[in-house]
């Protein structure tokens, strides 16, 4: 079973406008993991900054999407993330290398001074799809930075449709919350065995 379980907040009732109240919007929260300590002795000797996602503008404005076909996008006005999926990522990156205790430190920009290497990333998809069997879709890219000379020296692409089972959308939530644990699960191994690797040298 995986350690990734869906919270789905309470439900929270818009203030009334003009002659009734308007319907309630739902919030979802993607649980955000931890990763197993490292043993003593297997940590690597270098910090790392985890640098803002991009994202399209319309994932950062908190409406959960999905997709009709090909081209068509859309937002459902009444379901909602509590936080939107750039700064999930890169909330659970920080949270998944600092509880591995493999780093001197990791932060993000507003806390780190000087870090060996800077990790990046983009989100390009981040929704339901109905193409026509209902899925959830997650397309990201995350990039290691030497921070002295800004060479990318390790990257990795994941995309995965997570299948859903059920038509509703707490039901898509799980599944774009199964995908994205194993994406980022992926990623954090990634940037181990890349370590690993320098180490060995």
């Amino acid at each position: 079973m995986r350690a990734w379980s869906l919270l789905i907040a309470a439900t929270l009732n818009v203030a009334a406008t003009g002659c009734g109240a308007s319907r309630p919007v739902r919030y979802y929260r993607l649980e955000i993991p931890q990763a197993a300590p490292a043993a003593a002795g297997v940590g690597f000797p270098v910090s790392l900054q985890v640098g803002d996602i991009e994202a399209p503008a319309i994932m950062r404005d908190g409406r959960i999407l999905y997709q009709v076909g090909i081209h068509e996008m859309g937002a459902y006005e009444y379901h909602r993330w509590v936080e939107t999926p750039d700064r999930v990522v890169q909330d659970s990156l920080v949270r998944l290398l600092r509880s591995s205790g493999k780093f001197q430190s990791v932060d993000t920009p507003r806390n780190s001074l000087r870090p060996d290497y800077i990790i990046q990333g983009k989100i390009y998809e981040f929704s339901e799809i109905d193409n026509p069997h209902v899925s959830a879709r997650v397309s990201l890219e995350i990039e290691l930075h030497d921070a002295k000379t800004g060479r990318t020296v390790w990257s990795r692409i994941y995309t995965h449709e997570e299948s859903v089972t059920g038509k509703e959308v707490p039901d898509v939530v799980h599944s774009l919350d199964q995908n994205l644990g194993r994406g980022l699960s992926e990623i954090v191994t990634g940037l181990d065995q890349y370590f690993s690797g320098r180490r060995a040298q």
